[in-house]
């Protein structure tokens, strides 16, 4: 069986693909929630099985406009632990 031009590119052209994929997996986007007294017992009520939407609501309490403001360009805030990974 011959290899012709074409299984070359397609070959190229797959491992191209394939390159990109992992380059881009593994990379951390988002800060982790840190593992400090302030966020400590929300990652803990999680580690027992708490609800994400229930812990997150008390994410808002420090994290508003008025205490701990986010970046203007951070998406909606109500959907925090779905970007911010835990630490563990």
């Amino acid at each position: 069986m011959k290899v012709t031009k074409q299984d070359w590119l397609f070959a190229a052209v797959i491992a191209i693909v394939l390159g990109i994929l992992l380059l881009n997996t593994g990379k951390e986007k988002a800060r982790r929630v840190p593992a400090d007294d302030r966020h400590r017992p929300l990652l803990e009520r999680l580690a027992r099985g708490a609800d994400r939407e229930e812990v997150e609501r008390e994410c808002a309490i420090c994290h508003n406009a008025r205490s701990i403001a986010l970046p203007g360009n951070h998406p909606p805030k109500e959907q925090c632990l779905l970007c911010h990974a835990r630490k563990g």
